[in-house]
């Protein structure tokens, strides 16, 4: 590659990384452009990959952070190694990807320990511990969150006590404690506001729009989701954009007003597939089942739960699985197809009792 060649790509990773610092990945994607000459080749693919990660497309990082673990010698940047490392472990958590993720987390644990990058290493520490969150570990994870949380505190540091208290809230709620769950929640949005976080806040919103959903309080969650909505709609995180219209077809769905939901849940599906997220499709695709069975649509409600539970059971989503077993087994009984039925409900009860879940439990979701 010729030398003007070379400077226009160090130019643009320039330019790509000062705007990705400004949190606009989809321009800082555009002003990276395509390739890059050998030398440059896995600061390319990284940037590329934390591009996407910030847009929330973690089905399409992936293959850039291989990429740029391949193009990276751990030897001589072990710190952009780590990076990259962290970055593919965080997605393949979220995608449901956990056994592969602890495989490559160990060995960046490994790396920073040897090379005695702490603060590397204790972020692989706390990811582990969102492994075990993932994983429905939840007593775990809780401990060592909150351990986590003191280390924090004691530190001052607003912005990482804010996101410790959002995985906490997650944690909670999922193991069925929904009043500390909403406590976690409420002091992570106050934390990421004193940290000027926008994003960590909105994030806080949402949680706090789903917990006072599974409560019962529809209208308290849909203005969560409203405002997370609101806040969100100034970022290029499509990931987040898709989750709080998702959040309001629930809500809309559950006040009766079927129409509206359909339009935010299809607003969600279009921005899930633009990120490639198969796991949250598989939600949207389970709220407009639940729209169908409101209707008494039975043949369209069971397609759709079908079409659920196939995506949820690819990537192990254990929660939605037993929401979309559950909604399946009463639209086969409605359908008259009572002994399938049965076996559905009792496969459901069976895998939520198994992974420690409340999902059964949830009237309001």
């Amino acid at each position: 590659m010729s030398k003007n060649a070379t400077l226009k790509a160090v130019r643009n990773l320039e330019k790509a990384q000062a705007l990705l610092d400004r949190a606009k990945p989809q321009d800082a994607l555009l002003a990276l452009g395509h390739g890059a000459p050998r030398a440059l080749a896995g600061e390319h693919a990284f940037l590329a990959a934390e591009c996407l990660r910030s847009m929330g497309s973690l089905g399409n990082c992936g293959t850039w952070y291989e990429a740029a673990l391949s193009l990276t010698k751990r030897s001589s940047d072990p710190e952009r190694w780590l990076e990259a490392c962290l970055g593919l472990v965080s997605a393949l958590r979220s995608l449901g990807e956990c056994p592969k993720a602890r495989r490559l987390l160990a060995q960046g644990l490994a790396l920073a320990e040897k090379e005695g990058l702490l603060d590397l290493a204790e972020r692989c520490r706390l990811e582990s511990v969102l492994l075990d969150r993932a994983e429905g570990l939840y007593p775990a994870s809780i401990r060592a969150l909150t351990a986590f949380l003191k280390l924090f505190r004691k530190r001052k540091d607003p912005a990482a006590m804010a996101f410790v208290l959002w995985a906490l809230g997650g944690a909670r709620r999922f193991s069925g404690d929904l009043e500390g769950s909403l406590k976690d929640y409420r002091q992570s949005r106050l934390l990421a506001l004193m940290a000027k976080d926008p994003t960590g806040a909105g994030y806080a919103m949402l949680g706090l729009g789903g917990i006072e959903r599974i409560k019962g309080d529809l209208s308290k969650a849909l203005a969560w989701y409203q405002e997370s909505r609101k806040v969100f709609a100034k970022t290029q995180d499509l990931f987040a954009q898709a989750y709080a219209e998702c959040g309001q077809g629930n809500c809309l769905r559950q006040l009766g007003r079927l129409k509206e939901a359909g339009r935010r849940y299809a607003a969600s599906h279009q921005l899930y597939s633009k990120i490639n997220d198969p796991v949250d499709l598989a939600y949207v695709d389970w709220g407009l089942g639940k729209i169908a069975m409101a209707e008494g649509r039975l043949q369209d409600a069971d397609s759709r739960m079908k079409l659920a539970l196939d995506g949820f059971s690819r990537f192990n989503e254990h929660r939605g699985m037993v929401l979309s077993l559950m909604a399946l087994a009463s639209v086969r009984h409605a359908m008259g197809r009572t002994a399938e039925a049965e076996k559905l409900f009792d496969q459901g009860l069976c895998l939520a009792r198994k992974t420690g879940l409340h999902a059964h439990l949830e009237i309001y979701t």
